[in-house]
């Protein structure tokens, strides 16, 4: 059994419910372009630089506007409607958190890659975050996962020892870094599979 201290969340796709199709299903009548609109336009690494903080909104899109004119709607809608793409609380997980709380057995932060424009839109919408004693933002620190950087601030800034943390997330490059620095880890599929693995770990 592993002897926890502390358990560090991620929170997009683990307690939070973001994607981006939730807002832009309502701006393409065609899927196919919607995806090639996602991967090509407003992709992955373009909106992981805004997580970075290495791009900002006010700069990014004028930029993306003017490389692809064919889509200035759909690329201000990004930042415009932004919390469109909050589809809400992923409320097992949330259960689980609030269960660890209420136990008062571990501590408990929070490690997620955000934008700092964007983090304003989930700390009013979602209370459950005030469960956790403090929560690194990478878009403020402007480093994000898996960057080795980012797990030694946050040990540092938490006064964590890897070895005693839990450290969740639901992207497979994240989970390896965190486990090459010591970590103990769980790769989040399903909150059924979380509460499972902390029963056995009686945590909870």
């Amino acid at each position: 059994m592993r002897e926890i201290e502390t358990v560090l969340f991620d929170l997009g796709g683990v307690l939070i419910d973001w994607n981006p199709r939730y807002l832009y299903r309502k701006l393409f009548d065609d899927q196919d372009e919607m995806e090639h609109f996602l991967s090509e336009v407003c992709h992955p690494h373009w909106n992981f630089l805004h997580d970075k903080g290495a791009l900002s909104f006010a700069k990014s899109i004028p930029d993306l506007q003017h490389r692809h004119p064919e889509y200035s709607d759909q690329i201000a809608a990004w930042w415009g409607r932004w919390p469109e793409m909050l589809n809400g609380q992923i409320d097992r997980t949330v259960h689980v958190l609030e269960d660890l709380k209420k136990g008062g057995n571990v501590r408990l932060f929070a490690l997620t890659n955000w934008s700092a424009e964007t983090w304003k839109f989930a700390t009013e919408r979602f209370e459950f975050l005030n469960l956790f004693e403090d929560i690194l933002v990478s878009g403020e620190e402007k480093l994000a996962k898996p960057d080795p950087r980012i797990f030694e601030l946050a040990c540092a800034r938490f006064n964590l020892n890897p070895r005693e943390t839990l450290f969740i997330d639901d992207v497979e490059k994240n989970i390896q870094q965190a486990r090459e620095l010591g970590f103990m880890t769980h790769w989040f599929s399903d909150p059924v599979k979380l509460r499972r693995q902390l029963i056995e770990d009686r945590v909870i």
